[in-house]
């Protein structure tokens, strides 16, 4: 993309930034889950040489940080490289924060002890006690990253967390997100104020106040390709099965069930949940989140004037769409949720997925 510039960001200190130069580096953005990408470089190059001589694309000490126009689109850290002899090419992967969450355990007693360890959130809202998951996980020596985070907000919710079930920040906020009346979560990666990179984790309702994008796909002249429409059947399910704490005959089990052309029964682990009412909850919520998805996807211009620039694109941007005489996209007017967007530093498209 014009404008797009690509840097190399200390893990250590989330500074210590230096401008690299890559053959190619594409990168996306969605909440709820983590993107893993790869950047190519040529050996060969001097700029590249000068790279891997300064330390620039070391595996776990590095960030790779995509920006365009001074805004943070990406933000990943080095976990694997793959040298070519052949073609003297050099293949990084690079995993956005979400992947360092899988590896962090909410624990504060990580000892042997860590067994009796308990922590309980009460009369909190889902997107604090959220919050305060990932405050667990990004607290102590070494383990800080710099997020800034949305104000408390109080709520009939309760969660408790043992230290024997040893669970990561990943699985405890996923068992949150998953609910029905879950939030969504965002960590959206941008430039501090000093120039060191740093998140915002986002929580709830994701989409701007005030923010739609509206699009026509049935105009003769269009700024948009690539458009495909596509639904999946694949997370439905028609009985739904959630584990409590415990095992053998004293498990806790919940279940919820609903009719459907075929039978579909799936099984979830809440392995926190003590309580029979908040685990019928869970099942319920569920199952009624799996539903028939409904998608669709195109490829938009990033200079167009139809957003403001990349700071003003973020996943739950609502998007309000128009098709009409096609075979198969519905027509009339549609409202959806922007859940991934991508590009590539090569390429001046960003690819828009809606539901």
């Amino acid at each position: 993309m014009k404008g797009s510039r690509v840097w190399s960001v200390s893990a250590t200190n989330f500074a210590d930034k230096a401008l690299i130069s890559t053959v190619d580096c594409p990168w996306s953005r969605a909440p709820n889950a983590g993107a893993s990408h790869t950047a190519s470089f040529n050996v060969n190059d001097e700029a590249t040489k000068a790279h891997m001589k300064a330390g620039l694309l070391e595996p776990m000490e590095r960030f790779i940080v995509v920006e365009d126009g001074g805004v943070v689109t990406y933000a990943g850290l080095i976990w694997d490289d793959n040298y070519t002899k052949d073609d003297q090419s050099l293949t990084i992967t690079h995993d956005d924060i979400w992947s360092i969450f899988d590896l962090r355990i909410i624990a504060e007693d990580r000892t042997s002890s860590i067994p009796s360890w308990k922590k309980t959130y009460s009369g909190l809202s889902y997107d604090t006690i959220a919050k305060r998951l990932i405050q667990l996980a990004t607290t102590g020596i070494g383990r800080n990253i710099p997020i800034r985070y949305e104000d408390d907000y109080t709520g009939g919710e309760t969660r408790t967390y043992n230290g024997y079930n040893l669970d990561t920040a990943l699985d405890a906020i996923t068992e949150i997100m998953d609910l029905d009346d879950g939030p969504d979560i965002d960590f959206r990666p941008e430039w501090a104020p000093d120039g060191s990179l740093r998140w915002t984790m986002r929580t709830g309702d994701l989409s701007p106040e005030g923010q739609t994008i509206e699009v026509n796909l049935a105009a003769p002249k269009t700024d948009l390709k690539g458009i495909s429409y596509k639904r999946s059947g694949r997370t439905m399910a028609t009985h739904q099965i959630a584990i409590g704490e415990g095992s053998g005959i004293d498990m806790l089990v919940a279940t919820a069930s609903r009719t459907g052309p075929i039978a579909l029964e799936v099984i979830d682990q809440f392995k926190n949940i003590k309580d029979a009412a908040q685990l019928q909850k869970n099942a319920t919520s569920a199952l009624t989140a799996r539903k028939l998805i409904s998608q669709i996807d195109f490829d938009i211009r990033a200079d167009s004037p139809r957003f403001g620039n990349m700071w003003d694109l973020k996943p739950g941007t609502l998007v309000r769409w128009y098709s009409n005489g096609d075979p198969r996209i519905p027509d009339g007017w549609h409202l959806s949720e922007i859940i991934k967007y991508s590009g590539n530093v090569t390429s001046d498209w960003i690819k828009l997925e809606l539901q």
